[in-house]
């Protein structure tokens, strides 16, 4: 058996990878038998003692579009010798190709790549987690959080475990621990931390920042300007400086000099808002303060962060004033800070993903879309097309370069589907 796979620029063909790979075995038989026709025309002309003839190189089959690696046995000539197959292409890109699914739908939320390439997933439903293997392509349940994960934060820890912090009343945060499979508690936070943000810093703590103060609706509601920082080592949570603006439904981004951008969000927690943010403000983990930087250039919450080789952070989509997508996105500068526009989105999105690829360029996913955004030229291009049209989806960068989307919102079952993303 050989791995025939092709690196053909795709062409909308993903949609019928059945009907594509019998049209790819009726070209192999044909050509298979005419090979062996060949061969044997020619060993029956020969006059001298029986040789040994051997055809060429297989071509390579042209496709339009490989969802995924196919095993296709290869054509050889049945007279005394076998075909040399041709070079092997490389595998497809720009597409995506399914995946298993998720064994129970978790309203799957956060996904976390461990040290041994797995993947761990935790939703915003009770149950156990789940653990994505990309070898088998399949997903397990795992540890159980000993308490609700509504509107969990996960960051994984230098350690190589992940805290995971819930978002909604309860103000729990838990510690997964891949050798074990097991979570065990981590204390609390200080105030809910719904549609708040967590980021790991350079020195191995994780800022904990903003959020909604009351996302069940029972209190006065509002949101934070609070800070935590928490400490892996003491396994505590610690007060540090307040935000200048409270917010909900912001991007915090760590920077290549250990300084975080707090970026945008709004006062309602994202579709109850009535006010979008604009302002951002770095934090300073040596003094544990915030300082205001400049403005986007537009207000926007629900927006993806992106932090590129270049050092400079990719701010795009999200909701606008009055509860509108954005296409726009615009670069931030650490070194001025300041923030430009750069090249728009081919579509307004809010609740999307954007994941960094091994090449520098970045993966803009969701509602069934995707594009790519090259640094190089400030520039959005389409790329192939979701298997699934969900948003609010998790998305990670595997070992190998692909990018698992899993979960969401969208569809019936969309809490449980997974897909692939080949660059």
């Amino acid at each position: 058996m050989v791995l025939i796979t092709t690196d053909v620029p795709v062409q909308k063909a993903w949609g019928k990878p059945r009907a594509h790979l019998r049209r790819v075995w009726s070209v192999f038989r044909v050509r298979a038998s005419a090979l062996s026709l060949l061969v044997a025309l020619a060993a029956a002309g020969c006059s001298t003692a029986v040789g040994t003839s051997t055809p060429g190189p297989l071509p390579s089959p042209s496709l339009t579009a490989t969802p995924s690696p196919t095993l296709i046995p290869t054509a050889s000539a049945t007279a005394t010798s076998t075909a040399t197959p041709g070079p092997t292409p490389t595998l497809p890109h720009g597409v995506f190709t399914a995946t298993g699914s998720l064994v129970a739908d978790i309203g799957a939320e956060t996904a976390s790549l461990l040290d041994d390439g797995t993947v761990l997933v935790t939703g915003a439903e009770p149950g156990p987690a789940e653990i994505y293997d990309p070898a088998s392509g399949k997903f397990h349940t795992t540890g159980t959080p000993s308490s609700d994960t509504a509107d969990p934060l996960a960051v994984k820890l230098l350690t190589g475990r992940v805290l995971v912090i819930d978002g909604g009343e309860t103000l729990g945060a838990q510690i997964y621990d891949p050798a074990s499979g097991k979570f065990s508690s981590a204390g609390r936070t200080s105030v809910d931390r719904d549609t708040g943000a967590a980021t790991l810093l350079h020195n191995g703590k994780v800022l904990v920042v903003g959020g909604i103060l009351d996302p069940q609706g029972t209190g006065p509601g509002g949101v934070s300007r609070s800070a935590q920082i928490y400490d892996p080592a003491s396994g505590k949570f610690t007060s540090t400086g307040q935000m200048k603006t409270g917010r909900a439904c912001f991007t915090a981004t760590t920077l290549q000099d250990g300084r975080v951008l707090i970026a945008g969000g709004d006062d309602g927690g994202c579709s109850g808002a009535d006010h979008w943010f604009a302002s951002a403000e770095i934090y300073d983990p040596a003094s544990g303060k915030f300082t205001p930087t400049g403005s986007m250039t537009t207000p926007r919450s629900n927006a993806t962060a992106t932090l590129l080789a270049s050092g400079k952070v990719l701010i795009g989509g999200g909701y606008g004033g009055g509860q509108t997508d954005l296409s726009s996105a615009e670069l931030y500068d650490p070194g001025s800070g300041k923030f430009t526009p750069t090249g728009s989105m081919s579509t307004a999105r809010t609740l999307d993903t954007a994941t960094l690829l091994r090449d520098g360029g970045v993966l803009v996913a969701g509602d069934g879309t995707a594009e790519l955004f090259d640094p190089a030229t400030g520039r959005f291009t389409p790329t192939g097309h979701m298997l699934a049209s969900t948003y609010n989806q998790a998305a990670v960068r595997l070992d190998d370069g692909r990018v698992l989307l899993v979960g969401g919102l969208g569809t019936a079952d969309s809490g449980s589907s997974a897909e692939l993303y080949w660059p």
